[in-house]
């Protein structure tokens, strides 16, 4: 089997679309925007990874990294539905090497399974990672699709879930000073089951 080193090696190329241009990265099939070794599977327009039976998310060879797009300012929106724990990592500076761990993380949540006495941190949905809980709950009950909306503009991040602002962090703050500024997308795999539908992406950076 190819290394996912391989894989983006013969297939990333830097986007050659427009700055403000909204690119659709869910095609007929899983690779011609996705690479990865995990068990994502593609099917009538859902991406799709089955629940694991590991509960980690150390597994970066199966994380499902995005091959069309590096940006600085970008907006990406996508539907996600998970039985638990995803996130969309982002300003990846180096896709071959996502173990860094130089980029920053959006927290995936299954709302729904937080413990109710406990508040919210980073984990949990609308989270960013590191240290940024989000200030309230706008996910769906368990089982429907919750819409993200993520937007970042000269350093600055909003996160909207189902239309509501659930996070807004400025990336000069201290916790993310040894953190990329640019760079590509991926979405974890913690081994829960995942689904994503109708994402799309766009370069905000000037031409």
């Amino acid at each position: 089997m190819r290394s996912l080193l391989t894989l983006l090696c013969l297939v990333f190329v830097t986007s050659t679309i427009h700055a403000g241009e909204w690119k659709e990265v869910v095609g007929k099939s899983l690779d011609e925007h996705w690479a990865t070794q995990g068990a994502w599977v593609l099917k009538d327009g859902v991406i799709h990874m089955p629940t694991q039976e590991y509960k980690h998310w150390k597994n970066y060879q199966n994380y499902l990294v995005l091959k069309d797009l590096k940006a600085k300012d970008f907006e990406i929106q996508f539907d996600f539905k998970g039985e638990e724990n995803s996130g969309l990592y982002f300003h990846i500076p180096d896709l071959t090497k996502v173990e860094d761990r130089k980029h920053i993380e959006v927290q995936l949540f299954n709302n729904s399974k937080w413990p109710k006495d406990k508040p919210f941190n980073d984990h949990a949905a609308g989270g960013i990672i590191p240290s940024k809980p989000p200030t309230k709950d706008a996910g769906k009950p368990d089982g429907q699709w919750d819409h993200y909306d993520i937007r970042c503009v000269d350093n600055q991040i909003t996160v909207k879930i189902n239309g509501e602002v659930v996070n807004q962090v400025d990336l000069n703050e201290k916790q993310f000073a040894e953190r990329s500024k640019e760079g590509g997308f991926a979405f974890q795999d913690h081994g829960w089951a995942v689904w994503l539908k109708d994402i799309k992406v766009r370069s905000l950076d000037a031409e």
